[in-house]
């Protein structure tokens, strides 16, 4: 009796341990599970990691020939898309912002004294010698000038024909050390995640102007610069031989194409987008070659996947743009303005194939900025959950059902964050005000090889590329298929997504109130009201974004007008216990509540209208940023800070006035007149025209 006792009581504790586990259940989702299956089937991290090695197996110094007769990375894609039996595959050569462009031939950095030594050789690592650098070859002493951006560092040191060893990057120092104090060049240290990896050595460059002295600049890593170093500290004389060979070369810019023709509406196309190029003298296998191979991967999984009856055909078309980063892609829009006229969406990926855990990395989804809600956020972000979720699922079940596992890849765990919009890659061309694609990106951050000389290969995992590869040609998949019926299934996405969006809002919102003191509560509740106010309307944006896919249809224009009515009454009802929450301050404070009332600076700037005049160079993100540098304009920090946007919500309609509401919603409280300074700035540089209402 004891025995069986004893026997019960073991499987109660197992049974209960098992039931004390997370009994996560797969979220919904906008594809059929079993099309979601067929997906993962086909999808190849195996296959996508061997075209990175072939486009970046190794750090190499790009021949110059290519200059002239095109360059290898794009030859590759064009034909792997021609093998995969794209509908269209072409190389695309595009405006150049010069007739030549650098290029290394040969680079060797020798210790001669106290010993004998090898430094660096560009043969070996081509990161090793930054671009800009001019032909040379000197034997000089070297100094230690610290980070030397400023005279401090240079006090009681004697530059002249000399070389100088700077911690950071060699064109912070150059001005100072070279043109100043007389160096002849620059050895710096500077790279991405030192505390990590001591050996890596970062990417950079100098920038010479026409008159100031040529020079060259060599990088070390974090342990060989710190050689350096201890030996000057201890009073040992270092020599160094430089010998340094470049030449300009006749400047190629060039782009990869690919297209996938939809059979019914051809001319709706989303885009799919990864950065080729960073540089023509840099290559690096996760920033970007990873983003290039898996949307390529994607490709070749949905035209095999539709030739084998699969999966039917795509309705609408998606075309692979592979480009020099974010250059490229806005000279490819303003060379083809008719094609962009096509686009609907646009996924970027930017450095999206890498191990997970070996990197200390998440995957991330960035989404659009608030001047550009969409249903694209939502659409993608289901998939990334339930990428997240079926992973977790699946690993908890001894990688049984829904494994997204490469055969010779990872069994890392999907780690992932759905993220706002921050920028600093291809998307903010599409999201930029005067395209206004909706774009959101695909990226793994933090990197600790990122713009350096061990981002190769083997920090990149077939796993992981094939989980974004599932997620690309998931997400393209629904979006290019998708009609009424989708139409309303997305409206339900966007809608319980934003609910919880609208919670965030209203919590930030009251904590405005609660958290303000008694000289700022009344401008504490104004802009709670605008943080509410703006949410409802980014949200009713989005759910109104969804019409590209339903057309006329009744069933999705009344459940739309219905989930429209619901977030009027929402605002109304949230309106109202913002009131009571501000009333309950005022009355613990013992001051009286003051109504509600536009300013005269409000009034006037409401009724003063930015108009965007025609996009060109001039007008990109950089180019702006730099107009008002050289005007020395000066502004609050938070106005530069949101400056991409504070253009972006320019549409010909919105006063200056509901500008700066909108964008404080997005940042935090801009002072309105220093945004009305900026846009008259913006009109002086000829961006914008100022019109009254």
């Amino acid at each position: 009796m004891k025995k069986h006792l004893a026997t019960l009581l073991i499987f109660l504790l197992m049974a209960g341990a098992v039931l004390a586990q997370p009994q996560e259940k797969l979220p919904r989702t906008l594809l059929p599970l079993k099309v979601l299956q067929d997906i993962i089937n086909e999808a190849s991290g195996e296959l996508a990691l061997q075209n990175e090695i072939y486009l970046t197996g190794v750090n190499r110094n790009r021949k110059a020939e290519e200059y002239l007769e095109g360059y290898y990375e794009t030859r590759f894609i064009l034909e792997k898309m021609r093998e995969y039996g794209f509908d269209e595959a072409e190389i695309v050569n595009l405006p150049t912002r010069s007739q030549t462009t650098w290029d290394a031939e040969e680079a060797e950095l020798w210790m001669i004294e106290p010993v004998k030594k090898k430094i660096a050789d560009l043969k070996e690592i081509p990161a090793v010698l930054c671009p800009g650098s001019v032909s040379a070859e000197v034997t000089a002493e070297l100094v230690d000038v610290g980070p030397g951006f400023s005279d401090d560092y240079y006090r009681g040191k004697d530059l002249s024909g000399k070389i100088a060893l700077v911690y950071g990057s060699p064109e912070a120092a150059r001005r100072l050390a070279v043109e100043k104090y007389g160096a002849v060049g620059l050895i710096g240290c500077s790279s991405s995640h030192p505390e990590f990896d001591r050996d890596q050595i970062g990417w950079n460059s100098i920038r010479i102007g026409e008159k100031e002295k040529p020079t060259f600049a060599f990088m070390v890593s974090e342990r060989t610069y710190f050689e350096l170093k201890m030996a000057l500290e201890r009073k040992v004389k270092v020599v160094l031989r430089a010998m340094v060979k470049t030449q300009m070369v006749p400047y190629r810019e060039e782009m990869a194409f690919g297209l996938i023709r939809g059979s019914e509406k051809p001319d709706e196309e989303l885009v799919l987008v990864a950065h080729l190029f960073e540089g023509f003298a840099k290559q690096g296998a996760n920033d970007n070659a990873s983003g290039c191979v898996a949307i390529l991967e994607a490709g070749r999984v949905l035209k095999k996947m539709i030739n084998e009856g699969t999966i039917p055909p795509l309705k609408r078309s998606i075309r692979f743009l592979f480009v020099p980063e974010i250059s490229g892609t806005r000279a490819y829009l303003q060379k083809y303005p008719e094609i962009a006229k096509k686009f609907f969406a646009c996924i970027n990926e930017d450095m999206v194939g890498e191990a997970l855990v070996k990197n200390l990395s998440a995957f991330r989804l960035e989404t659009t900025p608030y001047s550009l809600p969409t249903y694209l956020n939502d659409v993608v972000a289901s998939f990334v959950e339930w990428m997240g979720a079926s992973q977790r699922i699946s690993q908890d079940q001894g990688w049984r059902n829904y494994a997204v596992l490469s055969p010779a890849g990872s069994r890392d765990p999907f780690y992932y964050s759905i993220d706002r919009f921050s920028g600093g890659s291809d998307h903010i061309v599409f999201v930029d005000g005067s395209v206004k694609v909706p774009a959101v990106m695909f990226i793994c951050w933090p990197d600790m090889w990122y713009h350096t000389s061990g981002d190769l290969p083997d920090k990149s995992d077939s796993t992981q590329l094939k989980r974004v590869v599932t997620l690309t040609v998931a997400a393209a998949l629904f979006l290019t298929r998708a009609g009424a019926e989708e139409a309303c299934k997305i409206l339900n996405e966007v809608s319980s997504r934003g609910l919880k969006r609208l919670g965030e809002e209203k919590g930030r919102a009251v904590d405005l109130i609660l958290s303000a003191q008694e000289k700022e509560l009344a401008v504490s509740r104004k802009e709670a009201i605008n943080i509410l106010e703006q949410a409802v309307l980014r949200e009713k944006e989005a759910l109104n974004s969804a019409r590209f896919f339903a057309g006329s249809d009744r069933e999705f224009a009344a459940l739309l007008k219905a989930k429209l009515k619901s977030l009027d009454q929402l605002k109304i009802a949230w309106r109202e216990e913002l009131e009571e929450v501000y009333l309950q301050k005022c009355a613990r404070l013992k001051i009286k509540p003051e109504k509600l009332t536009l300013t005269s600076d409000e009034i006037r700037l409401n009724q003063v209208v930015p108009v965007r005049k025609p996009a060109g160079d001039e007008a990109s993100p950089w180019a702006a940023m730099m107009r008002l540098r050289e005007m020395n304009l000066q502004l609050s920090p938070a106005i530069f800070r949101a400056d991409f946007e504070l253009r972006n919500f320019v549409d010909g309609q919105r006063s200056i006035l509901q500008i700066r509401n909108a964008v404080s919603a997005e940042y935090e409280p801009l002072p309105l007149l220093e945004v009305e300074k900026y846009f008259l700035a913006m009109e002086k540089a000829g961006l914008f025209e100022l019109k009254k209402k």
